[in-house]
């Protein structure tokens, strides 16, 4: 992702947080419960998911005030911290307007399933090409290709001229073909 994409991602995470974090004392202003008393796993989990989103956050700023070079660790940082910013949101989510949350919820988890699945299928389909050796290429190209058939073909002739045998079965062959179009009967090779 480019680095202004992650910023107005994060930006708009940072908000609907703020956000959302006003909404919930208005919630809970009338009622007895606080929203640790009626929702304690929700909220502990909102924690939770709120430290480590900023924590990666801080680490990504860190990083690009530094100018550090880009590693497989910093990009699974910046998935990380996306991921958390996400999941806090729909926390809060769940407790203000619970369609709304279960919803968010589910939507992250497919993402991160789509995303899960995309690397297997692309680690695989690596792993597909490297296996097949460049013998079984060629193979394949002459099964699936006219001129793969034509060599067919000439090294059958050839191998007929070196046995008398299959060049009797050759000559026969060619002599009883109704449907290729090709009706030489003359022998190939010399007997």
């Amino acid at each position: 992702m480019s680095s202004s994409t992650t910023t107005a991602m994060h930006a708009a995470m940072s908000f609907l947080n703020f956000v959302l974090l006003a909404l919930l004392p208005m919630k809970y202003q009338n009622e007895e419960l606080s929203p640790f008393d009626a929702h304690g796993t929700i909220m502990l989990l909102y924690i939770l998911a709120s430290i480590i989103y900023s924590t990666a956050l801080i680490a990504l700023l860190l990083r690009a005030h530094h100018q550090l070079p880009e590693t497989p660790c910093l990009a699974a940082l910046e998935h990380i911290s996306l991921l958390a910013g996400a999941l806090a949101c729909g926390l809060l989510l769940l407790i203000l307007a619970p369609p709304f949350g279960y919803f968010l919820l589910a939507f992250c988890g497919v993402l991160v399933l789509v995303k899960a699945l995309l690397g297997c299928y692309q680690q695989i389909h690596l792993l597909d090409v490297a296996a097949i050796s460049e013998r079984a290429r060629d193979l394949i190209l002459k099964v699936f290709h006219r001129s793969g058939r034509q060599e067919a073909r000439d090294q059958a002739h050839a191998m007929a001229s070196a046995s008398p045998s299959m060049n009797r079965v050759l000559t026969d062959h060619n002599s009883t073909d109704q449907g290729s179009g090709d009706h030489n009967t003359t022998p190939i090779g010399s007997v």
